[in-house]
């Protein structure tokens, strides 16, 4: 039995929705060219956040673990896609000089843009499931 109120996995399906979009968006529309492992990555990532949101607002008995497994694996990569960005624009404005500045500044902004939804709402996800919990486990 499901302890979240409505309200909180409409929240919850809300933010996976958002993953969703913003992964769909920024590598296929966002990104000028195609590599197979970034979009087979990305069409997954954004098939499970979708498929985690249909799944709490539908109610489904398995959403919640689906959420929070959903949302450990979009932390965890988007946490590794944060720490390549970085160490990246880090590796150009070290060896290419002001060449490379510009381009870290551009690794840069994209991982600021990455941070929201792809550490920072599946990290606020998993501490609410979590959360919802709490008064089961008191039992």
């Amino acid at each position: 039995m499901t302890v979240l109120t409505r309200r909180g996995r409409f929240l919850c399906a809300a933010g996976s929705f958002s993953s969703a979009l913003l992964v769909t968006g920024g590598v296929f529309g966002a990104l000028p060219a195609r590599w197979a492992p970034v979009d087979v990555t990305a069409a997954l990532v954004a098939a499970a956040c979708a498929a985690s949101g249909g799944l709490l607002i539908a109610n489904m008995r398995i959403a919640e673990r689906v959420a929070r497994i959903v949302s450990a694996l979009v932390l965890v990569l988007g946490l590794v896609l944060v720490l390549v960005l970085a160490t990246t624009a880090s590796y150009l404005s070290g060896v290419y000089g002001a060449v490379g500045k510009g381009g870290a500044m551009v690794l840069v902004f994209v991982a600021a843009l990455a941070v929201p939804y792809l550490v920072a709402l599946p990290a606020a996800q998993l501490l609410y499931l979590r959360r919802g919990h709490a008064p089961e486990q008191a039992k």
